[in-house]
């Protein structure tokens, strides 16, 4: 079995690093990914040496890191895409697995992930592991019908039934669009339970306190309080009509600001 791993990082060294080094402690586990993993890297305009960094631990031998540069444009949505597209395009694998890099694996995450595999599920099926903090609570998962995408498997069967990821969103909404366009084309979503720790933190940033002009750059914002995304997500899985009444409460949120 051959999986590609996706990510996307900016001006993190440290913890892409930290993440790379745990991958390469999972990668022992050979039931999953003969001859090893094949990383797919976007790195988006990072200016701490990351790309520096990731080329050094993917310098040779049978760990590939594929790096993947970015002008700092890209965001989580679309250099997700990116680093999507450039796996289809390297080789055809059996799965695509998404992690963020400041999810620190443990040890056993793809053992867990392959024991899952091996019990051949009979109808395609997108495999969610849970990140924990360092209380022990659950941080990012499967949400109801949506699932966060800090550590998601997409197999083969999945990709060919709905595609991958859209590159209409820049940041936020991406992967609860994929939740949903997989549960229209009835792709089941299970849980692989705990993989590792990830603290938990605010999508948006607060309004408390922001002045009026700053607020209003917020609504176009990738990491703020993006109004695009909001609309193309609520538009492609609601309708227009949503899309305007999520919109409009959204502007008049941020324009009024927090008391």
């Amino acid at each position: 079995m051959r999986i590609a791993v996706l990510m996307t990082v900016h001006n993190r060294k440290q913890t892409t690093v930290r993440c790379l080094q745990r991958l390469m402690i999972n990668d022992k586990c050979k039931v999953i990914s003969d001859g090893g993993l094949d990383i797919f890297l976007v790195d988006d305009g990072s200016t701490d040496g990351t790309s520096e960094e990731v080329e050094k631990i993917g310098g040779g031998g049978e760990w590939k890191i594929h790096l993947i540069r970015g002008t700092g444009s890209l965001y989580w949505a679309k250099g997700m895409r990116l680093a999507w597209e450039t796996a289809v395009e390297h080789r055809d694998y059996d799965g695509y697995l998404w992690l963020n890099d400041d999810v620190e694996l443990a040890a056993d995450a793809l053992e867990k992930l392959a024991t899952t595999l091996q019990l051949q599920l009979e109808t395609p099926t997108i495999i969610v592991g849970e990140c924990v903090n360092a209380k022990g609570e659950v941080t990012y998962g499967i949400k109801g019908d949506l699932f966060d995408g800090n550590f998601v498997y997409v197999p083969r069967s999945v990709y060919e039934k709905i595609g991958m990821i859209s590159g209409e969103y820049a940041h936020a909404w991406a992967d609860s669009d994929y939740a949903m366009r997989a549960k229209r084309a009835g792709v089941k979503v299970v849980s692989l339970g705990v993989v590792g720790k990830c603290e938990g933190h605010e999508i948006r940033p607060s309004l408390r306190g922001v002045g009026f002009r700053r607020r209003c750059r917020m609504l176009t914002d990738p990491k703020g309080w993006n109004v695009h995304d909001l609309w193309v997500y609520r538009r492609r899985n609601w309708g227009v009509a949503a899309a305007v009444v999520s919109c409009a409460h959204l502007i008049c949120h941020v324009l009024i600001g927090e008391r």
